[in-house]
């Protein structure tokens, strides 16, 4: 049972972490299940196409509700300031790694060939962006994490949207 003086913690750190979740699991694709329509079966976890189309999105849904449920229920048991830098954590990361795994392929294009491939997998910008992003949370002002932003409902969402509209642009364009 959640406090009541936490449920407001709880419902936002829920709503953005299903956001970002939801973006991770479709770029990733953890599905905790997989609907094949056609055949009228589920699997569990990821399976490959048999016959027809193969549905992800439910088991991305669960997935994604699933950790925001943990992740939202963690933070009721830590510090509202704690929460606070780390919804602003995790935002930088984002937009730290999205800028540089954009610019990943425009630096491999002029870096020699073994550069290349380093630079184009996703670790070193996901490194990259996290540890930018703990160095400017660093050097954020103490005011901006005494309490949680209700801000974050809108703004992380917003941004998994843009996100996820970047990622499947490809699918849009054909």
């Amino acid at each position: 049972m959640i406090p009541p003086n936490k449920l407001p913690v709880f419902m936002i750190v829920f709503v953005a972490a299903y956001a970002a979740l939801y973006t991770i699991c479709t770029e990733v694709n953890l599905p905790v299940f997989t609907y094949h329509p056609m055949l009228r079966e589920i699997d569990f976890l990821r399976a490959p196409q048999r016959r027809g189309p193969t549905m992800y999105w439910y088991g991305w849904m669960l997935t994604a509700g699933g950790g925001a449920l943990v992740v939202a229920w963690i933070a009721t048991l830590v510090p509202e300031r704690w929460v606070q830098r780390a919804i602003m954590i995790g935002c930088l990361a984002a937009v730290g790694y999205l800028i540089l795994s954009t610019l990943a392929p425009l630096v491999s294009d002029i870096a020699p060939l073994a550069a290349s491939d380093f630079l184009n997998s996703r670790p070193p910008s996901l490194i990259a962006a996290l540890a930018l992003a703990l160095i400017a949370s660093y050097f954020a002002p103490a005011q901006w994490t005494r309490r949680l932003w209700p801000g974050w409902v809108w703004v992380v969402p917003l941004g998994s949207l843009s996100v996820l509209g970047y990622y499947l642009s490809g699918y849009f364009t054909r």
